[in-house]
């Protein structure tokens, strides 16, 4: 693994153990095997590596959640394997997750990446609202109605207040998501 590589690893995981304010570049340097010279070469600073980091975290997070939702035949299938997929990718990436839960560093929400994404989950909300399976709510409250019972959720288990696995929970939370956004729930 390349040194670059092995610096944002042990980067996830020093912020999401300890937090990007107690983290120190020492932490991580030495969590990577990398010397003082290696890391200022990649990250000129603790908050370049974060956004870094925090930004990898993001993209991965959104790749599975995309290929779930945009693979899908109907929109109560996107609905619900957003939310499955959601709850699988937490409990499978606990320190990206820790870090997503984290404040977002400056500029990760202009990245192309971000922009993409949103307007391929935007395209495909307003086509299932444009024949009338889900509601045609703005994308804030999407966004909430969607993922914000399955992300308290997440961010509660990550933080060891709920003992059942995201994934034990997933089906009444995917079908809680449907229930708020179809159409012929309302």
């Amino acid at each position: 693994m390349k040194i670059r590589d092995r610096l944002l690893l042990a980067a996830e995981r020093q912020f999401a153990e300890r937090g990007a304010l107690e983290t120190t570049l020492t932490q991580i340097r030495d969590a990577a095997g990398a010397s003082v010279g290696a890391l200022y070469h990649h990250f000129p600073d603790k908050a370049d590596l974060y956004r870094e980091v925090w930004a990898y975290a993001l993209t991965d997070y959104q790749r599975h959640f995309w290929r779930a939702v945009g693979d899908s035949t109907d929109a109560r299938e996107g609905i619900t394997a957003g939310v499955r997929e959601h709850l699988r990718w937490v409990a499978e990436n606990q320190y990206r997750a820790k870090v997503l839960t984290a404040a977002r560093p400056p500029g990760v929400r202009e990245s192309e990446s971000n922009r993409e994404f949103m307007t391929n989950v935007t395209r495909w909300w307003r086509t299932h609202a444009g024949y009338g399976a889900v509601r045609d709510l703005s994308l804030d409250l999407v966004y909430a109605l969607w993922l914000g019972p399955a992300q308290e959720y997440t961010r509660q288990w990550l933080g060891g207040d709920m003992r059942i696995a995201p994934r034990d929970v997933a089906d009444e939370l995917a079908e809680a998501a449907w229930q708020s956004l179809g159409v012929s729930n309302h």
